[in-house]
């Protein structure tokens, strides 16, 4: 049998069995058990290497913030934001290392309001680099792009 060439765990999932698997993958483990790969590479542009933009994502969306480098910067307030996908952070307004990820299980409306205004003015201050396509637990990502922009920088 043929594997879904879509499925994260394409050893077990077949074409066939694909959209009853992947439904079961997508569920089975929380998000930040298992970042996309476009996460662990995103962890390579924290601003410590020069040779290497300074990104940070919200909501999945990379942003090239080498213009806020003195907040964003490995000596700056913000630098744990730096180089992940931190919109819990973000929705939060937290510092804390444990709350720098993607996952907004269980974070309340009002900080999810919060969560927009940030992405609404970073969006607008920062240059978008490439996306992150998250499949949030629970259910199934939808992609409007392809799959990964990482090649655009």
């Amino acid at each position: 049998m043929r594997r879904s060439k879509n499925c994260a765990r394409r050893r077990s999932c077949t074409a066939a069995a694909a959209p009853l698997h992947r439904r079961r993958c997508t569920t089975a483990a929380p998000l930040t058990a298992h970042p996309p790969a476009a996460c662990r590479r995103l962890l390579a542009y924290t601003g410590r290497d020069i040779s290497r933009p300074l990104l940070l994502a919200i909501k999945g969306r990379v942003l090239d913030v080498a213009e806020g480098e003195d907040y964003y910067g490995p000596e700056g307030p913000y630098k744990i934001m730096a180089g992940r996908d931190a919109s819990k952070a973000f929705a939060m307004m937290s510092l804390k290392e444990e709350d720098a990820h993607a996952d907004l299980s269980g974070v309340p409306d009002e900080h999810l309001k919060i969560l927009d205004d940030w992405y609404d003015k970073l969006t607008k201050k920062y240059p978008t680099v490439g996306r992150i396509h998250f499949t949030p637990a629970g259910g199934t990502a939808k992609r409007e792009e392809p799959a990964d922009m990482w090649d655009s920088f």
